[in-house]
C-alpha cells in the first residue's frame, strides 16, 4: 500500500519512532481509538518542533477524522498542517453543514430505547431538509449504526440530498457511510463489494487509510490470512506510528502462544449465577461445544429461586462425567463472597488457574489455551482476560485491555473523595472494527472472562467483600495483584461474547446508583495515591517496552 493521500511521510524506522514518542507523548502507547485521548495526542503532537512527531500528530489527526468523518471535532484538528490536504477540504466543507443540530444526548436517548417509529417521524423530515441534513445525520450516526439491523441507516441515508449537501463531494461521503454500515451489518464479501464502491466513488483518497485498514480486516474475517495481513502490513508500512495497527499485525506475524492440553487439567472454570436459570444454561452449553480439555468446571447457584441450581445441574450431561460439580447455596452471598466460596473448594486449592465465567456469555472454541498460553509465555502475570463484545449485532465493544492513568487527586466523581484510581477504558464502548484483536500487557482485565493464577489468590487474598453485592471487586483485586508486581495481561484475539451489558451499564435509579458509588468511595479508600502512581508508571512502562520489542520485530524495524 502506497502512503494514503494527505498522510505525512516519516523516514524513521518503527522502533526509534516509538522512542521518540515514548520521550514527547508518553500516553501514545495507552491507546489511539479513543477520541479524548486521540484528541490530545493529535492536537500536542502537532505543535511539536520535531518534525517526526508533528507527522505523527498530523497522521493521527486525519485518521481519526477517517473514522469519523461527521464528528465536528475531529474536523477541526485538520484546519492546520492538513487543510490543503484532499481530506481537510472535505472536513472544511462538512465543519459548518454539522453545526446546528439536536443536542446528541436527547437523541441518544431515543436511539438506544430503538423506537423505530418516532425516530423516523423525528428524524427523517430534518435529514430531507438541506439546511438541517448532516446537523441531524451527524449526531444520530453511531446511534443508527448500532441498531440491530441496518435499516433505519439506510433509510437516513436515502432521505438525504446528498448532491444539493456537498455537490461533487456527495458521492464520496455517502459511500463512506455506507461502506461503514455494512462492514458491521452485512456479510463480509458484501462490505467488500461496498468498499470498492467506495475507492470508485473517491479518486482522491480522502478515506483512503480507513478503507485500505478495513478491507484487511474482512479478508481477515473471511479467512484469507495471507491477503489480509499482508495489505495490514501495508497499512501499518504507510502509518508507522499507529499504536492498534502496528499490535495488530505482529500478533498476525508472530502468532501468540496457545497452551497445551495438558495445561487444562490444572485449570478449574467457576461459574457463579444467582436467579439466571435460561443463561447459565445457555453459558454452559456453549462452554461444552469449547476445546476445554481436561478442566474441571464448578458451578455455584448463589441462592436463586427460580430453578438455576436445577438447571446447573442438569447440564452436567454435556460434560465428560464427572466434569462438572454444582454447589448450591440457600442465600445470595454476593458476587465477592461467591468467587471466595469457589476459590476455597478443593478442586481450586490443588489447581494451578482459576478461571472465572460471568452467567451470561457465549465463547469461542480456543478461549482457554488463549488464556492459559498467555500466562505461560507470561510467568509475572497474575490475570488473564480478552476482549468482551455484545452477543447480538452490530458488534460493540464492552471491553478491552483497561490502563492505568496518574492519580489526578481531583474531586471528578464524588464532592469531597480526591481520585487516585484513575481507569482508562480505551474502547469506550466502541464498534468493533478489529482494532483491538491484539496481546499485551495490562493493570485490569474484565472479570467477564478471565483465568487468574491459584498462587497469585493464595499470596494476596481474593475478592474483598466489602464489595457486595457487586462492582468493583474483580478491579480491586487486580490492582492489588498490580501493585504487588503481577499486573495482567490482554489476550484481545479471544473475543468472547457477552449478552448483557455490566452491572454499571444496568444501574438505574437511586439505589442502584447508590450502591456504585459507595463501592467507588471504598475502591479510592482502598488505594491510596502513592500505589496508584506507582501502578501507573510501572503499568505506562510495560506497554512501551512491549510496543518497542514488537516494533523492532517488523519489516523494517
Amino acid at each position: 500500500m502506497t502512503r494514503p493521500s494527505g498522510f505525512p511521510a516519516l523516514s524513521i524506522a518503527p522502533a526509534a519512532l516509538a522512542d521518540k514518542l515514548h520521550a514527547a507523548l508518553p500516553h501514545w502507547a495507552m491507546g489511539l481509538e479513543e477520541p479524548g485521548l486521540a484528541r490530545h495526542l493529535a492536537a500536542t503532537a502537532c505543535g511539536a518542533a520535531d518534525p517526526d512527531i508533528v507527522a505523527c500528530g498530523a497522521g493521527l489527526a486525519l485518521w481519526s477524522w477517517q473514522r469519523a468523518p461527521l464528528d465536528a471535532a475531529r474536523a477541526a484538528l485538520l484546519a492546520g498542517p492538513l487543510a490543503a490536504s484532499p481530506s481537510g477540504r472535505m472536513a472544511a466543507v462538512l465543519a459548518p453543514l454539522l453545526s446546528g443540530g439536536p443536542d446528541p444526548a436527547e437523541l441518544g436517548l431515543l436511539l438506544s430505547e430503538g423506537r423505530a417509529g418516532d425516530i423516523l417521524r423525528i428524524l427523517l423530515p430534518r435529514l430531507r431538509d438541506a439546511r438541517s441534513a448532516l446537523a441531524w445525520l451527524a449526531p444520530a450516526w453511531d446511534g443508527l449504526t448500532r441498531q440491530p439491523t441496518a435499516d433505519l441507516a439506510l433509510a437516513a441515508l436515502d432521505a438525504c440530498p446528498w448532491p444539493r449537501l456537498l455537490g461533487g463531494g456527495a458521492a464520496c461521503l455517502r459511500a463512506r457511510l455506507l461502506a461503514e454500515l455494512l462492514v458491521l451489518h452485512a456479510a463480509p464479501a458484501e462490505a467488500l463489494t461496498a468498499l470498492d464502491a467506495l475507492d470508485a466513488a473517491d479518486p482522491e483518497g480522502v478515506f483512503a487509510a480507513w478503507a485500505a485498514y478495513l478491507r484487511a480486516e474482512l479478508l481477515l474475517r473471511l479467512g484469507e490470512a495471507e491477503a489480509g495481513t499482508v495489505l495490514l502490513a501495508g497499512c501499518f508500512k504507510a502509518l508507522p506510528w499507529h499504536t492498534h495497527l502496528g499490535l495488530k499485525l505482529h500478533g498476525l506475524l508472530h502468532p501468540r502462544p496457545e497452551a497445551r492440553l495438558e495445561a487444562a487439567s490444572r485449570a478449574v472454570i467457576l461459574v457463579y449465577s444467582w436467579n439466571k436459570a435460561e443463561l447459565t444454561r445457555q453459558t454452559l452449553a456453549s462452554l461444552a461445544r469449547t476445546d476445554m480439555g481436561g478442566a474441571r468446571v464448578l458451578a455455584l447457584d448463589n441462592g436463586s429461586a427460580d430453578g438455576t441450581g436445577e438447571a446447573m445441574e442438569a447440564s452436567a450431561g454435556l460434560f465428560a462425567p464427572g466434569a462438572l460439580r454444582v454447589i448450591r447455596l440457600p442465600v445470595n452471598v454476593g458476587a465477592p463472597a461467591a468467587r471466595n466460596w469457589l476459590i476455597a473448594q478443593p478442586e481450586v486449592q490443588a489447581a494451578e488457574f482459576a478461571v472465572f465465567l460471568d452467567d451470561d456469555v457465549v465463547l469461542p472454541e480456543r478461549w482457554l489455551s488463549r488464556l492459559l498460553g498467555e500466562l505461560q509465555a507470561n510467568p509475572s502475570a497474575g490475570a488473564a482476560g480478552c476482549r468482551i463484545v455484545s452477543a447480538t449485532p452490530p458488534q460493540c465493544l464492552q471491553s478491552a485491555d483497561y490502563q492505568l492513568f496518574a492519580p489526578s487527586g481531583r474531586e471528578a466523581t464524588i464532592r469531597g473523595l480526591p481520585e487516585h484510581v484513575n481507569v482508562f477504558d480505551n474502547c469506550a464502548g466502541a464498534l468493533d472494527f478489529g482494532l483491538y484483536s491484539y496481546a499485551r500487557p495490562a493493570v485490569h482485565v474484565s472479570g467477564c472472562c478471565h483465568a487468574l493464577r491459584v498462587d497469585a489468590l493464595r499470596d494476596l487474598g481474593g475478592f474483598d467483600i466489602r464489595f457486595s453485592p457487586t462492582q468493583f471487586d474483580d478491579l480491586d483485586r487486580d490492582l492489588r495483584s498490580a501493585a504487588a508486581g503481577r499486573p495482567a495481561v490482554y489476550a484481545g484475539d479471544v473475543a468472547v461474547a457477552h449478552v448483557q451489558h455490566s452491572s454499571l451499564a444496568k444501574a438505574k435509579g437511586p439505589a442502584a446508583m447508590g450502591q456504585v458509588f459507595g463501592n467507588k468511595i471504598k475502591l479510592e479508600g482502598r488505594h491510596g495515591r502513592e500505589e496508584m502512581d506507582a501502578v501507573f508508571r510501572a503499568g505506562l512502562a510495560a506497554l512501551w517496552a512491549d510496543l518497542r520489542d514488537k516494533w523492532r520485530d517488523m519489516p523494517g524495524g
